[in-house]
């Protein structure tokens, strides 16, 4: 999904518009996968984004196990639907150059997409959300801002 078309950045669906600074994490403590989604559900979850945290985190954990959301460019985009989701969002963590996966690269960009389960006519929300978000970290120029970033303001208005 993330090594497709490259285009110009896009705005993310109406409702994801905007991130809430409290959906930025520049200074990501984690060292493993399963730790860094962790740390990023929590944010979900005191936002009131989540009905059941630990129901989220092993919808997203099952997904990873099926296929690694590396995408290249030291990015992942770990997410899952779930009827746990209240409301579509994303969380936007950066860390320092961490193992993902054994056969991946490092990652230092990870947006921790929740999505809520589909409802009739809703189908392709997942591929909209997961095509917009990887459209945006795909560009260099985004990622650069994203490595430079010292303030919360600075990555969300790369979404914007």
């Amino acid at each position: 999904m993330c090594k497709g078309n490259r285009g110009s950045p896009i705005l993310i669906l109406d409702k994801m518009k905007t991130i809430k600074p409290s959906f930025v994490d520049l200074n990501l403590n984690a060292t493993s996968k399963k730790e860094a989604i962790s740390l990023l559900v929590e944010h979900l979850w005191n936002e009131g984004k989540l009905s059941e945290k630990e129901h989220y985190f092993e919808a997203v954990l099952k997904r990873e196990e099926l296929l690694s959301t590396y995408c290249g460019y030291a990015i992942a985009i770990p997410h899952a639907e779930s009827n746990a989701v209240k409301e579509a969002s994303f969380v936007f963590g950066r860390t320092s150059d961490m193992a993902w996966d054994e056969e991946d690269e490092s990652v230092q960009f990870i947006i921790l997409l929740a999505i809520p389960s589909a409802e009739d006519g809703e189908e392709n929300k997942h591929i909209e959300m997961m095509s917009n978000v990887a459209t945006i970290a795909l560009e260099e120029d985004i990622r650069e801002k994203w490595v430079n970033a010292t303030t919360i303001e600075e990555i969300i208005n790369t979404f914007n």
